[in-house]
């Protein structure tokens, strides 16, 4: 039976390191040992963390997983929202260190697709909703946050050998959301690079990067598409995301 490094256990199920250890550590998960007493994972983990991964998704806490895994049946949890909430009341009485050290722990917990997906940008939309001039502090201070959380799991990721994705947009009316991205990105194991200005057409024939990300808020311009489209042509390994990409998908474009 294959035997995995946590590293390629994280690699196989889209998670991170950080999130195996963390999982590791509510008793969710339990490596074997070999005859030396070194610790390796097995395709029944891979079964475990989809498991947890999935449950996750239904906003299901950490701390009632064992539970579930046991058998036991537990009543529906609201757990993105609680984790608002405790990142809000942080916010709230301008706590910027506990807001980092929730921010980091959450970032071990829970793999980044959901907690940019499910925790973060709802939490966001919340706090922008009608540009509420007594939120002002707080929406800042999550962002400063966020952003230097990002920074962090960039430079963390470029100590080791990975693909490089470079992130630059089109037109961009809210920073955060490359920054967003980029933790997205890098919990998948990118070298990720941030270019934090939008650039309406930016020229690559300078670019090394393996893969490019480009964020677009609005359906691209007749000369961005023509841009794009000869990237394409060219052989660059070039995406396109954010809302301007969405709309292109649904139109069918």
């Amino acid at each position: 039976m294959p035997h995995f490094t946590i590293d390629v256990l994280a690699d196989q199920c889209g998670v991170t390191p950080a999130n195996i250890r963390s999982w590791q550590r509510y008793g969710l998960l339990k490596p074997h040992r070999d005859h030396s007493g070194q610790r390796f994972f097995d395709h029944s983990h891979i079964a475990r963390i989809a498991a947890i991964v999935e449950w996750l998704h239904q906003g299901v806490a950490l701390s009632d997983m064992l539970a579930l895994f046991n058998g036991e049946v537990m009543r529906p949890s609201a757990n993105w929202s609680h984790c608002q909430q405790q990142l809000l009341v942080h916010c709230e009485s301008f706590r910027p260190q506990k807001l980092r050290s929730l921010i980091w722990r959450y970032g071990r917990e829970i793999p980044p697709a959901i907690f940019v997906d499910e925790v973060i940008r709802p939490l966001r939309r919340w706090l922008n909703v009608g540009k509420q001039p007594h939120l002002d502090m707080s929406r800042v201070l999550l962002d400063t946050a966020l952003t230097e959380y990002a920074t962090f799991l960039l430079s963390s990721v470029r100590k080791r050998p990975a693909a490089t994705l470079l992130m630059m947009s089109f037109d961009l009316q809210d920073p955060l959301e490359l920054w967003l991205e980029a933790i997205r990105y890098a919990g998948d194991g990118f070298r990720v690079e941030v270019m934090s200005g939008a650039l309406a057409e930016p020229d690559l024939s300078r670019v090394a990067a393996e893969h490019i990300m480009i964020w677009s808020e609005r359906a691209l311009t007749v000369s961005q598409q023509r841009l794009y489209d000869g990237w394409l042509a060219s052989g660059f390994y070039v995406f396109l995301a954010g809302p301007g990409a969405r709309r292109l998908a649904a139109s069918g474009g």
